[in-house]
């Protein structure tokens, strides 16, 4: 490889380096600026002192060369801060912009290089998409000025016709250094070099005969950019690379020409000067500088091997020939100024400049002329000596560079001794640390580390910088202040000519402001927003942890699913930013009230889970279990209000219940349903024999709501008649299953699964409505028949029963509210007899009636029964159908209709199943009634023809006339 080569190759890796910080600090900016927006969502970053100060901040360490512009939804342009600069400036026609709209090129996009419609100054803008709720920002641009980024690379470039350029992978030209505005944007990708090297080597060299854009022949050396669509290239004309290598020497003197002889008789002195000449001319011959000899009017007189191995052409082709010849076009007149020099008797001392060889190459070199006299004194001519600089401008050029990028470069730089001690530093080092020059020198870099940074990064990296010579990665160190930074560290071993190490170099950047957003991001990720505690992500990976250690040490753990009771009541009360607070307050007291090794995390709204390891039995699970309920149940003060709710927990242990990590937690929620339904502020274990229950009913439940929806449910009437007389007082509606499968099914096989269920809820409201519905046919086909319902507890302690009740009755205007009857078990009475007792005297206002069934079964007191408003006893069947053959049943029976004559009731038995059944509760006093013996449940299109044919037996009918004669 030439040094030519080396010298271009090494230039070109400088240029890289620059570039790819460049770009580095712009997707920074990028990242940083988009990051801010999208935690502010309804801020206007261009106008919030917050945003443009990190902005001014982050144009401040690229030292100007990048600056930030925001674009909206539409296209317009926004300054930061925005002073109306952008004013009626629309760029919804870039490619910068349209790039962030098409999901192909979405994300960091280097556009076409473009003259600014507001600066009027050519740029290169980046993008990126801003991703936020609110705001009407699209995107964040970066731009990079050309003439700055001009400024830097055009002292780099080798002088005069050197070139350094920027061109995007698709071969568009984004910069090209001297700065042209013809060669911006131009697309060199149908040039033959693109095509052979640059697009598809990462980096190379190559000679090119004609320049596309200046038709000079160049070597040429380029490189990709890493991370980015970027290549780099440093070009050099061939007259450019052939200058003089090393600096100024001792002068080689003149040579004294003895011209004549002035006495024949000196025969000494002539021996004298032919051994002078002699040695004079050994010397010219032997001298690597070119030794040449010219006329005042400069036409060359003498030309030595040196000046034939340097120029490249023979003495025979250059004495006699004007000494022009050697010069280029644009310095033709330095000839004129040395020859008057000359004439005035003036020598001239280590002019550096340049000459043109016979291949047509430029070298520079540095020329010293003196004058040449005669024996006489007179002026006859010059001589010439002349050495090639070339390589050492190349080598002062390459040092300089270096020099200017180790100052000027973003990133700090660190250099140690082979012993690890710092020998140098850069500004942007101080910069990012904090400690100047003087403050490092001599010392360990041990001084920066951090307590955040565990030691085995360090030993990663000795073991690196041994079998590989570099180490990259992130590290957190220490400014000179005390304050904690991350850093992105390249660490390289620079090894000398004998192949021992001499220097070690640290390339490190600061990015702090994306791994605190980084980790913010994780953090966010892994823990509740409100409560920081840990979400079902990181709680799934600790429960996994955590069941993997039971395994491994033979230990137990316990799974706690739990719920808030009367939470959502605080919540609708007192508004949420009070129920945050007591979300936020309940976490931690159930927190305190566990161990370190536990972990409790949110599973959002009013729902935790706890993870207990270590749990040596089932009493020490209790215990923990208990304390959690305890520090649920304690009152909270929140806005001068003391709170308070409780805590309904499910329990299963591990690996007792042998399941996994999902499966332990869902087993979790259904024991805590279980406690819910228990009564709440209490806990339930899990119980695999219930859990086929539960899952049996839950199937069913599924079905029963696929049932509503596909209208699989139906109602049957059973007619209630008075015994005595004969006469039909009305129906009860009963629920009855259509099962698609199974056929029809009675209300035993699917009420019970409900029972608590929000379902219980919506069936009860479809038979109402059905029911009012059957009444309004029955109404138009001319027959009006009182109706009893039967209403579940759940939808009868709903307390908008009454309001949901009257928007049914409203949407059937031809139902008598007065032929309603609704009745209602004895045990849902008696549950909360207050709210009851309010719910019933609402009804009432809309002119329902109720009736308590299954009287006698729920131990109401007298009490009870004075102050509910019901119009009917209901006397339950188990006691009728035994009271023939029962004197305990028949007492009870005796007993209810009594009690009802006495609260001036109505009563009637339900479970009539034979003639004799009726004829003893006619006997007793009860006179209505229904069972099988009066008639069976049936669909309602026979319920008209059985009224028409129902005649009751004789036997009721006559011992009604014996019992009315007695009384007569």
């Amino acid at each position: 490889m030439s040094s030519n080569t080396r010298v271009l190759q090494q230039l070109t890796a400088a240029v890289q380096a620059q570039t790819h910080s460049l770009f580095k600090q712009a997707e920074s900016l990028l990242i940083v600026t988009s990051h801010w927006m999208a935690d502010h969502p309804n801020q206007d970053p261009s106008k919030s002192p917050d945003f443009i100060a990190q902005v001014n901040k982050l144009r401040k360490a690229s030292n100007g060369l990048l600056d930030v512009r925001l674009v909206t939804k539409t296209g317009e342009v926004r300054f930061v801060p925005d002073q109306g600069q952008g004013q009626n400036v629309n760029v919804a026609d870039r490619d910068y912009f349209l790039a962030q709209r098409d999901p192909k090129t979405r994300g960091l996009f280097i556009g076409q290089p473009l003259l600014g419609r507001v600066n009027k100054k050519w740029v290169i803008p980046i993008s990126a998409p801003v991703e936020r709720a609110g705001g009407d920002v699209a995107l964040v641009l970066v731009i990079i000025e050309l003439e700055r980024i001009d400024s830097v690379f055009d002292a780099e470039r080798i002088k005069p016709a050197g070139t350094i350029g920027m061109v995007r992978t698709d071969g568009t030209v984004l910069f090209r250094s001297p700065m042209d505005p013809k060669t911006i944007g131009q697309s060199i990708a149908k040039g033959q070099a693109w095509g052979n090297y640059m697009s598809v080597m990462a980096k190379g060299v190559y000679e090119s005969a004609v320049s596309l854009f200046d038709n000079r022949p160049r070597l040429v050396t380029f490189s990709r950019v890493d991370d980015y669509p970027l290549v780099v290239y440093v070009s050099a004309s061939k007259e450019d690379l052939l200058a003089p290598w090393r600096r100024h020497t001792t002068i080689f003197a003149a040579l004294a020409v003895l011209l004549s002889i002035v006495s024949l008789a000196m025969s000494s002195a002539l021996m004298r000067a032919l051994t002078l000449s002699r040695r004079s001319e050994a010397i010219i011959h032997s001298t690597d500088e070119a030794i040449v000899g010219k006329s005042l009017d400069g036409v060359i007189t003498s030309w030595n091997p040196g000046a034939e191995r340097m120029f490249g052409y023979a003495a025979a082709e250059m004495i006699g020939q004007p000494i022009l010849r050697l010069l280029p076009a644009e310095r033709l007149g330095e000839e004129a100024v040395i020859l008057e020099k000359i004439r005035r008797g003036e020598g001239v001392e280590h002019f550096e400049t340049v000459r043109v060889c016979k291949d047509g190459r430029e070298i520079n070199v540095s020329v010293t002329i003196s004058p040449i006299r005669n024996s006489f004194g007179h002026l006859i001519g010059a001589s010439k000596i002349a050495r090639d600089i070339t390589a050492q401008k190349m080598a002062t050029r390459q040092l300089r560079l270096t020099a200017s990028v180790f100052n000027n470069t973003g990133e700090g730089i660190m250099i140690t001794d082979r012993a690890g001690l710092i020998v140098e530093v850069n500004e942007a080092f101080t910069r990012i640390t904090g400690y100047s020059r003087e403050d490092v020198l001599g010392n360990d870099p041990g001084m920066f580390r951090s307590s955040r940074q565990g030691p085995e990064v360090f030993q990663n990296l000795r073991r690196a910088l041994l079998r590989q010579g570099e180490w990259k990665g992130e590290m957190w160190s220490r400014r000179k202040d005390g304050e904690a930074y991350s850093a992105w560290l390249t660490v390289s071993k620079v090894r000398g000519s004998s192949g021992k190490v001499r220097n070690y170099v640290a390339l490190f950047s600061d990015v702090t402001v994306l791994k605190l957003q980084q980790e913010e991001l994780e953090h966010g990720a892994h823990f509740d927003a409100l409560t920081d505690l840990p979400n079902r992500l990181l709680l799934s990976d600790r429960l996994h942890q955590a069941m993997t250690m039971c395994q491994r040490h033979g230990r137990s753990l316990a799974v706690l699913y739990l719920d808030l009771d009367g939470f959502k009541a605080v919540n609708d009360q007192f508004g949420h930013e009070a129920g945050d607070a007591l979300l936020v307050a309940v976490s931690q007291r159930m927190q305190a009230a566990l161990r370190d090794v536990d972990t409790l995390a949110r599973m959002g709204g009013d729902e935790f889970v706890a993870v207990l390891t270590n749990v040596e039995n089932i009493q020490d699970c209790i215990q923990m279990v208990t304390r959690v309920l305890l520090a649920c149940s304690e009152p909270v003060h929140i806005e001068g209000r003391d709170l308070k709710v409780t805590a309904s927990i499910g329990v299963t242990m591990y690996p007792q219940d042998n399941a996994e990590a999902e499966q332990l937690m869902r087993h979790a929620d259904q024991a805590m349903y279980e406690a819910k339904q228990g009564g709440k502020n209490r806990f339930h274990m899990f119980d695999s024999a219930q859990d086929a229950e539960v899952k049996s009913r839950s199937l069913l439940q599924e079905l029963i709501a696929l049932g509503i929806a596909q209208r699989e449910f139906v109602l049957h009437y059973q007619p209630k008649v008075n015994m005595r007389t004969g006469a039909i007082v009305g129906v009860e509606a009963l629920i009855r299953w259509q099962h698609p499968q199974k056929g029809l099914l009675s209300p035993d096989a699917f009420l019970p699964s409900i029972e608590k269920h929000p379902l219980s809820e919506a069936l009860g409201a479809w038979v109402v409505n059905d029911a009012l519905r059957q009444m309004g046919v029955w109404n138009a086909q001319g027959r009006t028949l009182p109706v009893s319902i039967n209403i579940a507890a759940r939808q009868l302690q709903h307390p908008d029963f009454a309001q949901h009740l009257a928007g049914l009755l409203a949407k059937h205007p031809e139902v008598d509210a007065s032929h309603v009857e609704l009745e209602v078990l004895e045990t849902s009475a008696l549950s909360d007899l207050n709210s009851i007792t309010t719910t019933l005297q609402d009804c009432h206002r809309l002119g329902v009636r109720f009736a308590i069934d299954d009287f006698g079964t729920g131990y109401s007191s007298l009490t009870y029964l004075r102050h509910l408003p019901v119009e009917v006893l209901k006397i339950d069947r188990s006691f009728v159908r035994d009271m023939l053959d029962d004197q305990n049943d028949l007492s009870i029976v005796n007993g209810v209709i009594g009690l009802a004559a006495a609260f001036h009731r109505e009563v009637i038995a339900e479970g009539v199943e034979s003639v004799a059944h009726g004829q003893r509760l006619i006997e007793l006093g009860c006179h209505l009634g229904q069972g099988y013996e009066i008639a069976r449940p049936m669909p309602a299109d026979q319920v008209l023809a059985w009224c028409a044919t129902w005649k009751p037996p004789v036997e009721w009918t006559v011992r009604a006339h014996e019992a009315a004669a007695q009384a007569g």
